[in-house]
């Protein structure tokens, strides 16, 4: 078994599990179900139902590369051993921008919440979100500087209360306001709508990959790896699947409306105060997707450290905590300058909420990126390294890996094509992500360079494993 011995393996099968529904859950389930539904009809559950089958096949792939190699930086890792050294350099390039993107994403979100809750004036609102943006960032990012297993335990709570409670508290609250009148027709507006809404609703599972972050931190992680996906999947199937279904039960699908709060409000659902908490826990909720972002992807930097491809102090652990605190430091600073240079620049012609979207929709291109190198990098472990495909804890047939690993990648690209789609979201896609990436193509050369000044191969270098790494 691959095992880093400075990163502590202190994650829990429940505390895995935690991060993977903490990350994939976010504020879109409480905005798409209501949002769509004029779109789709009451069927709009069933494009829940069919949108997890993509995730499915990357879920897969997971586990059994996150079986075979449970290495900390996971994504780094795979890539460059699997794929060679340039791949593996461009995935922690683009991880930069995505989670940068997703921090600023979620920090404004997080503040346009509390906004609401302190009612706070638009024409104070832009300073306010920038703020408490800020703040929240700085928040979780000194949480991360703690042990793993303390992460790890927060974040079982802030999942446990801001995704799932607030989620149980809105269905059994819904439940004596349901009307299965609703749902005569079924498709009022025919399938079509149905499964375009599925294709977009795809966007609500990603986030599976994320457990390959962490790999070298789970306990016992051949067979735990594997039960996390396995738990979680059905999980987050089930909590949004009757989300979307009470939506559609208790308010009709010819009233167009924009959030499951609106739906809350106006059909009398919960008593104000309770509207409230409601609030602060969806705010909970966006926390739970925000401490992950860093718990994981700061461990990519720490290998790409390791292996020199970016600079070496990205390889320090903190003596004491054993976590990555450059790379953590790096994630804050950068999500900072995209909070508050998008915000304020997009801000006053798209509305800040839309503005956090957009942000959103350059990561979810980096993530569907990223997600084809993994599928193809699954196919490849059992012939690069046998030994590892033998000992891996979830270990399918080869013909089983390869069907799920291209039909993972072939989702992702069709996913990647459709975001293109939306004019505003393929407009900033498209002056943000690829010049980014063109920027990236030019700072691995001169890297690539400067190493072979020093007399390191990165060739040799991707043949093996940091030193810290060793097969047991």
């Amino acid at each position: 078994m691959a095992e880093d011995k400075e990163l502590k393996r202190g994650l829990t099968l429940p505390m895995a599990v935690f991060i993977i529904i903490g990350m994939v859950i976010g504020s879109s389930i409480w905005i798409s179900p209501a949002a769509y539904l004029s779109r789709t009809g009451p069927a709009i559950f069933i494009a829940y139902m069919l949108a997890v089958i993509p995730g499915i096949f990357v879920a897969y792939c997971c586990a059994y590369v996150g079986s075979a190699l449970p290495v900390g930086g996971g994504s780094y890792m795979v890539s460059s051993r699997l794929m060679g050294k340039f791949v593996g350099f461009m995935v922690v390039w683009l991880i930069i921008l995505a989670v940068c993107a997703a921090l600023a994403f979620l920090g404004a979100t997080f503040a346009l919440f509390i906004a609401e809750i302190f009612m706070i004036p638009e024409e104070s609102r832009m300073m306010f979100v920038i703020i408490v943006g800020i703040v929240v960032l700085i928040a979780f990012y000194l949480l991360n500087f703690l042990h793993v297993e303390i992460s790890g335990l927060v974040e079982m709570i802030i999942t446990i209360v801001g995704d799932i409670l607030v989620m149980i508290i809105f269905l059994i609250a819904a439940f004596s306001h349901y009307d299965s009148g609703n749902f005569d027709p079924m498709f009022p507006l025919g399938v079509s709508p149905v499964l375009f809404a599925a294709l977009v609703f795809f966007f609500s599972y990603t986030g599976f990959t994320l457990i390959l972050d962490v790999a070298g931190e789970v306990k016992n992680p051949q067979k735990n790896i594997p039960r996390a996906l396995l738990i979680s999947i059905p999980v987050l199937l089930i909590l949004y699947t009757l989300q979307a279904l009470m939506v559609a039960g208790i308010h009709p699908y010819n009233k167009p409306v924009g959030t499951v709060t609106e739906i809350i409000r106006s059909g009398g659902i919960l008593p104000g105060g309770f509207i409230v908490i409601i609030t602060i826990l969806i705010a909970l909720a966006i926390a739970s997707t925000l401490h992950p972002l860093y718990l994981a992807f700061s461990r990519d930097f720490l290998m790409a450290g390791r292996d020199e491809l970016f600079p070496k102090k990205f390889a320090k652990l903190h003596p004491k905590f054993k976590t990555p605190i450059p790379a953590l430091t790096l994630l804050l600073i950068v999500g900072i300058i995209f909070l508050v240079t998008f915000i304020p620049l997009f801000g006053p012609q798209f509305g800040i909420a839309t503005t956090a979207v957009l942000l959103s929709a350059v990561t979810a291109v980096v993530v569907l990126i990223l997600q084809i190198p993994l599928c193809i990098a699954a196919i490849r472990l059992h012939k690069k390294f046998p030994e590892l495909h033998e000992k891996s804890g979830f270990k399918p047939s080869l013909r089983s890996i390869k069907i799920m690993s291209i039909l993972g990648a072939v989702s992702s690209f069709v996913f990647i094509l459709l975001l293109f789609t939306d004019p505003d979201a393929g407009l900033i896609i498209a002056i943000i992500v690829f010049p980014y990436a063109g920027i990236g193509v030019v700072v691995y050369l001169i890297r690539k360079a400067v190493l072979k000044k020093r007399g390191i191969d990165m060739d040799e270098v991707v043949k093996g494993w940091p030193e810290q790494i060793t097969f047991e």
